[in-house]
């Protein structure tokens, strides 16, 4: 059974917005893990994704500027934000999961 602080369960709310467009694209809904997957087939290396999720775990939201384009990124539950140790937990959790597999 997965922990409620499962990469898994955990769902953000994410906002594009692409080059040259000053509006944002619809907001969409993605899990954690969904997002930690995206940004490592995109070749982003461990420490750069690191550095996105704690802050992103800690603070309940993160801007992320990507080579294409910029998202936002908020925790759906805003009362699901995570002291620093718990944070680096999941994002461990989620990288022996991915190991794993």
């Amino acid at each position: 059974m997965l922990s409620p602080t499962s990469p898994a369960q955990i769902n953000l709310r994410q906002r594009k917005t692409l080059p040259g467009k000053t509006v944002p694209e619809p907001e969409t809904t993605v899990t954690l893990a969904g997002k930690l997957d995206e940004l490592f087939k995109a070749g982003y290396e461990q420490d750069e994704i690191y550095g996105l999720v704690i802050p992103l775990l800690m603070q309940g939201k993160v801007r992320i500027d990507l080579e294409e384009r910029s998202e936002r990124l908020e925790l759906e539950d805003q009362d699901l934000r995570f002291p620093r140790s718990e944070a680096v937990k999941v994002f461990e959790d989620f990288r022996a999961v991915r190991r794993a597999s």
